[in-house]
Protein backbone atom coordinates (compact mmCIF):
# COMPACT_ATOMS: atom_id res chain seq x y z
CA UNK A 1 0.00 0.00 0.00
CA UNK A 2 1.46 3.35 -0.99
CA UNK A 3 1.68 6.22 1.43
CA UNK A 4 -0.46 9.26 0.65
CA UNK A 5 0.79 12.81 0.72
CA UNK A 6 -1.57 13.48 3.65
CA UNK A 7 0.10 10.64 5.56
CA UNK A 8 3.56 12.09 4.91
CA UNK A 9 2.34 15.52 6.03
CA UNK A 10 1.02 13.94 9.24
CA UNK A 11 4.36 12.18 9.74
CA UNK A 12 6.20 15.47 9.28
CA UNK A 13 4.02 17.18 11.86
CA UNK A 14 4.40 14.29 14.28
CA UNK A 15 8.16 14.38 13.73
CA UNK A 16 8.02 17.91 15.17
CA UNK A 17 6.07 16.91 18.28
CA UNK A 18 3.45 14.45 19.51
CA UNK A 19 -0.03 15.71 18.71
CA UNK A 20 -3.64 14.67 19.02
CA UNK A 21 -5.87 14.21 16.01
CA UNK A 22 -7.64 17.41 17.02
CA UNK A 23 -4.32 19.29 17.14
CA UNK A 24 -3.45 18.00 13.67
CA UNK A 25 -6.86 19.00 12.32
CA UNK A 26 -6.35 22.53 13.70
CA UNK A 27 -2.96 22.75 11.97
CA UNK A 28 -4.51 21.71 8.66
CA UNK A 29 -7.21 24.35 9.00
CA UNK A 30 -5.08 27.27 10.22
CA UNK A 31 -1.79 27.02 8.32
CA UNK A 32 -0.71 26.87 4.67
CA UNK A 33 -1.34 23.12 4.95
CA UNK A 34 -5.04 23.92 4.60
CA UNK A 35 -5.15 22.46 1.10
CA UNK A 36 -5.24 19.10 2.90
CA UNK A 37 -8.62 18.10 4.27
CA UNK A 38 -8.94 18.67 7.99
CA UNK A 39 -12.07 16.54 8.29
CA UNK A 40 -12.13 13.72 10.83
CA UNK A 41 -13.02 11.41 7.94
CA UNK A 42 -9.61 12.13 6.40
CA UNK A 43 -7.29 12.65 9.36
CA UNK A 44 -8.27 9.76 11.62
CA UNK A 45 -8.26 7.04 8.92
CA UNK A 46 -4.83 8.29 7.80
CA UNK A 47 -3.58 8.10 11.40
CA UNK A 48 -4.98 4.56 11.70
CA UNK A 49 -3.19 3.53 8.49
CA UNK A 50 0.08 4.91 9.89
CA UNK A 51 -0.57 2.99 13.12
CA UNK A 52 -1.26 -0.14 11.08
CA UNK A 53 2.13 0.21 9.40
CA UNK A 54 3.63 0.62 12.87
CA UNK A 55 5.03 4.04 11.96
CA UNK A 56 3.23 5.93 14.71
CA UNK A 57 2.04 5.05 18.18
CA UNK A 58 -0.95 6.43 20.04
CA UNK A 59 -1.13 7.09 23.74
CA UNK A 60 -3.89 5.51 25.77
CA UNK A 61 -7.13 7.50 25.61
CA UNK A 62 -7.09 10.22 28.25
CA UNK A 63 -9.78 12.42 29.75
CA UNK A 64 -13.52 12.50 29.22
CA UNK A 65 -13.15 12.80 25.45
CA UNK A 66 -10.64 9.99 25.13
CA UNK A 67 -7.96 12.26 23.67
CA UNK A 68 -4.99 10.39 22.27
CA UNK A 69 -1.63 11.80 21.30
CA UNK A 70 0.16 10.31 18.34
CA UNK A 71 3.90 10.26 17.93
CA UNK A 72 6.23 9.12 15.19
CA UNK A 73 8.33 6.14 16.22
CA UNK A 74 11.80 5.15 14.96
CA UNK A 75 10.39 2.96 12.18
CA UNK A 76 8.09 5.77 11.04
CA UNK A 77 10.89 8.29 11.21
CA UNK A 78 12.98 6.03 9.00
CA UNK A 79 10.17 5.90 6.42
CA UNK A 80 9.75 9.67 6.69
CA UNK A 81 13.49 10.29 6.17
CA UNK A 82 13.51 7.88 3.20
CA UNK A 83 10.65 9.87 1.64
CA UNK A 84 12.50 13.15 2.20
CA UNK A 85 15.62 11.72 0.57
CA UNK A 86 13.87 10.04 -2.36
CA UNK A 87 15.27 11.06 -5.76
CA UNK A 88 13.81 13.96 -7.71
CA UNK A 89 12.46 12.80 -11.06
CA UNK A 90 11.08 14.47 -14.17
CA UNK A 91 7.67 13.04 -13.22
CA UNK A 92 7.93 14.91 -9.91
CA UNK A 93 8.64 18.14 -11.78
CA UNK A 94 5.61 17.65 -14.02
CA UNK A 95 3.05 16.17 -11.63
CA UNK A 96 4.17 16.54 -8.02
CA UNK A 97 5.69 19.98 -7.43
CA UNK A 98 3.50 20.29 -4.31
CA UNK A 99 5.00 17.11 -2.92
CA UNK A 100 8.50 18.34 -3.72
CA UNK A 101 7.89 21.54 -1.76
CA UNK A 102 6.34 19.63 1.14
CA UNK A 103 9.44 17.43 1.27
CA UNK A 104 11.67 20.49 1.16
CA UNK A 105 9.65 22.23 3.88
CA UNK A 106 10.17 19.31 6.28
CA UNK A 107 13.88 18.89 5.51
CA UNK A 108 14.97 21.62 7.92
CA UNK A 109 13.67 19.66 10.89
CA UNK A 110 14.86 16.22 9.85
CA UNK A 111 17.93 16.42 7.61
CA UNK A 112 21.29 18.11 7.43
CA UNK A 113 21.84 21.24 5.31
CA UNK A 114 23.92 19.12 2.91
CA UNK A 115 20.90 16.89 2.27
CA UNK A 116 18.69 19.89 1.47
CA UNK A 117 21.39 21.27 -0.83
CA UNK A 118 21.61 17.93 -2.64
CA UNK A 119 17.82 17.92 -3.03
CA UNK A 120 17.85 21.45 -4.48
CA UNK A 121 20.75 20.56 -6.79
CA UNK A 122 18.82 17.57 -8.13
CA UNK A 123 15.68 19.69 -8.44
CA UNK A 124 17.60 22.35 -10.38
CA UNK A 125 19.05 19.75 -12.78
CA UNK A 126 15.67 18.11 -13.42
CA UNK A 127 14.00 21.49 -13.84
CA UNK A 128 16.60 22.69 -16.36
CA UNK A 129 16.39 19.42 -18.31
CA UNK A 130 12.61 19.69 -18.46
CA UNK A 131 12.77 23.33 -19.55
CA UNK A 132 15.08 22.36 -22.43
CA UNK A 133 12.56 19.72 -23.55
CA UNK A 134 9.72 22.26 -23.39
CA UNK A 135 11.71 24.77 -25.43
CA UNK A 136 12.52 22.06 -27.98
CA UNK A 137 8.85 21.09 -28.19
CA UNK A 138 7.84 24.69 -28.87
CA UNK A 139 10.55 25.15 -31.51
CA UNK A 140 9.50 21.96 -33.31
CA UNK A 141 5.73 22.28 -32.94
CA UNK A 142 4.93 25.95 -32.41
CA UNK A 143 3.83 26.49 -36.01
CA UNK A 144 0.77 24.23 -35.80
CA UNK A 145 -0.35 25.30 -32.31
CA UNK A 146 -3.03 28.01 -32.22
CA UNK A 147 -2.09 31.42 -30.87
CA UNK A 148 -4.03 30.84 -27.66
CA UNK A 149 -2.54 27.36 -27.31
CA UNK A 150 0.95 28.77 -27.80
CA UNK A 151 0.31 31.55 -25.26
CA UNK A 152 -1.01 29.03 -22.73
CA UNK A 153 2.05 26.83 -23.33
CA UNK A 154 4.36 29.83 -22.89
CA UNK A 155 2.65 30.67 -19.60
CA UNK A 156 3.44 27.15 -18.39
CA UNK A 157 7.05 27.50 -19.48
CA UNK A 158 7.26 30.85 -17.66
CA UNK A 159 6.05 29.18 -14.47
CA UNK A 160 8.73 26.51 -14.77
CA UNK A 161 11.36 29.21 -15.36
CA UNK A 162 10.16 31.04 -12.24
CA UNK A 163 10.38 27.82 -10.23
CA UNK A 164 13.88 27.16 -11.60
CA UNK A 165 14.93 30.68 -10.60
CA UNK A 166 13.56 30.12 -7.08
CA UNK A 167 15.49 26.82 -6.83
CA UNK A 168 18.75 28.56 -7.80
CA UNK A 169 18.16 31.32 -5.22
CA UNK A 170 17.23 28.82 -2.50
CA UNK A 171 20.38 26.85 -3.29
CA UNK A 172 22.48 30.02 -2.95
CA UNK A 173 20.86 30.72 0.42
CA UNK A 174 21.47 27.19 1.66
CA UNK A 175 25.04 27.26 0.39
CA UNK A 176 25.71 30.04 2.88
CA UNK A 177 24.25 27.92 5.71
CA UNK A 178 26.56 25.69 7.70
CA UNK A 179 23.95 24.49 10.21
CA UNK A 180 20.26 24.92 10.72
CA UNK A 181 19.24 27.82 12.93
Amino acid sequence: MSTSLLEFALMGLLDQAPRSGYDLRKLFSSTPLQHFSNSPGSIYPALRRLEGRKWIVASLPDGARGRQEFRLNARGRGAFIAWLKSPVTEEDIIWDSGELMLRFAFMGQALLPADAKAFLGALAREMETYLVSLERFEAENGSWISLTGRLAFQQGVALYRTKACWVREALKTLSKTKKWP
